[in-house]
């Protein structure tokens, strides 16, 4: 006779009550499952954002590489060094956030109306001010597709956590469980009919 894997004992109760936690381990198992499909789908949807933001982000990258040869020919790499900074006071970045399967997404952009010199230069220069528009462009270009790095990072990571669950439920916990319930019922229906036979002796013996 197969015996039984938990320390329950193979009564009525124990077998209803394992039958009931069986109901609740399946639904669980219903529920990650359905988050992991869409954990899956967001990945592939993120990552063709992430193609499509680093493309941008690589073909401004690009740009700026060939921008900075010309204003370093045109006022030297000492003169770049001394040269009146160009900043970006009025730019900000812009985040938003929406939650997603127990996640949050992040989007994610830099807006820069325009670049500031910190002072006039002594010598005004074309070149370097086409520089500094490829690199303010660059530095648009990065905030999205950082943020979509993150999201899929994050949903990468809690994919593959989900995995595991549904893993260990799907080949661990439901087949145990399964094999429990067949073992107690192989149990309740030997007892029934050494019931059956009992009461047919006493039977028989009146």
């Amino acid at each position: 006779m197969p015996e039984l894997t938990r320390t329950q004992t193979a009564s009525r109760s124990a077998f209803l009550d394992l039958q009931d936690e069986k109901r609740l381990v399946n639904d669980g198992y219903e529920f990650l499952d359905e988050k992991r499909i869409l954990l899956a789908a967001e990945l592939l949807r993120q990552r063709e954002a992430w193609r499509e933001a680093r493309a941008t982000f690589m073909e401004r990258w690009d740009e700026a590489a060939k921008q900075l040869p010309a204003a370093a020919a045109d006022q030297g790499l000492e003169g770049l060094q001394v040269h009146p900074r160009y900043t970006l006071n009025s730019a900000g970045p812009e985040i938003s956030e929406r939650p997603y399967v127990g996640q949050v997404l992040v989007e994610a952009s830099l807006h820069a109306d325009g670049t500031e010199l910190s002072c006039d230069p002594i010598r005004p220069s074309p070149e370097v001010r086409h520089l500094a528009a490829a690199f303010r462009a660059l530095l648009e270009a990065a905030a999205p597709l950082a943020a979509i790095t993150a999201n899929v990072e994050r949903l990468m990571r809690e994919y593959r956590r989900t995995e595991r669950r549904v893993r260990a439920l799907e080949n661990v916990v439901l087949p145990e469980i399964s094999q429990d319930l067949a073992t107690m019922e192989e149990h309740l229906d030997l007892n029934d009919q050494e019931e059956v036979i009992r009461v047919r002796s006493l039977r028989d013996g009146d």
